[in-house]
């Protein structure tokens, strides 16, 4: 906000638009919203995320939810030539990324990075590096997740289970 053209109500309004959207919100909405240029809502929006980005990761304490997916889209919606280069791979998460997320429960905060493998060394390790001993971690029953050195609490998705107490990944 200092040194800054844009007045003191587009900034509290945009702080606002900016932390209760769920999603987001893009510099396009923000310009039609506010009222102001779009250059001047992507400077807004690159400050007010800069603002929000803590230095070291959330380090929660409290309970944490964690789970993995892989991106990449479907082979059938690949081209030809990016096929032919998978050929003989089957499916699944071959020639796809492996993200690893965690959302604090109380916050809703979210952390996600993009792992090379979902093994329990990596698994483990960006809970161990995003959460501090005193926390509840939930997951599912992916045996990367076994031994993890945090009260643990997962469901059985295995079982078609998906809640069992406070332990749900949803």
């Amino acid at each position: 906000m200092e040194n800054s053209n844009i007045k003191c109500r587009a900034w509290a309004v945009g702080i606002y638009l900016y932390s209760t959207n769920i999603k987001g919100i893009s510099s396009m909405r923000l310009h039609r919203e506010l009222g102001i240029g779009q250059q001047a809502a992507w400077f807004m929006l690159h400050r007010l995320r800069a603002a929000a980005k803590s230095e070291n990761g959330i380090e929660c304490s409290r309970p944490v939810e964690v789970d993995e997916t892989v991106i990449g889209g479907k082979r059938k919606n690949m081209s030809n030539s990016r096929r032919k280069t998978l050929k003989g791979t089957g499916r699944g998460a071959v020639g796809k990324t492996a993200v690893v997320g965690m959302k604090d429960r109380q916050t809703n905060e979210v952390t996600a990075t993009v792992v090379n493998d979902v093994d329990a060394d990596a698994l483990q390790g960006f809970v161990t590096e995003n959460t501090e001993e005193a926390a509840t971690v939930h997951t599912d029953d992916a045996r990367a997740y076994s031994g993890i050195d945090r009260l643990h609490e997962s469901v059985r998705h295995s079982v078609s289970e998906y809640v069992n107490g406070m332990a749900h990944t949803n």
